[in-house]
């Protein structure tokens, strides 16, 4: 949850999860109110990039403080890296254009459950 916005995540928290990600989803296998949490051990500087991946995405980076660090639009299949500004425990990504819809920006926090944990 942001805010007022409440949105199911797929939670990826193995490497083999993180590793996919959204992979070669379509528009339509997803929702706005749908999204995908990277969740990692510890903080640590985080980049993303969209190799096989057919839609464009928002990415939001998050701190272990549960703060957004930095968003940014990515495009679909550009394998052109996308950092956090700061070292990040968790990424959401969704579909592109909400944030800026929404409203959501750096420094708001965002509610993830403690059960929310990486298993690797």
């Amino acid at each position: 949850k942001i805010n007022e916005h409440e949105f199911m995540a797929w939670v990826m928290d193995t490497n083999s999860k993180r590793q996919e990600g959204m992979m070669f989803l379509k528009n339509e296998d997803f929702k706005d109110n749908e999204a995908m949490i990277f969740v990692f051990k510890e903080p640590q500087p985080l980049s993303f990039w969209m190799r096989n991946t057919l839609v464009d995405l928002d990415i939001a980076y998050v701190s272990d403080r549960k703060r957004i660090i930095n968003t940014t639009t990515m495009k679909a299949l550009d394998e052109t890296g996308r950092p956090s500004n700061a070292p990040a425990k968790y990424a959401i990504e969704f579909r592109a254009g909400l944030l800026r819809k929404l409203g959501i920006r750096a420094g708001m926090t965002v509610q993830i459950p403690d059960s929310v944990k990486a298993k690797e």
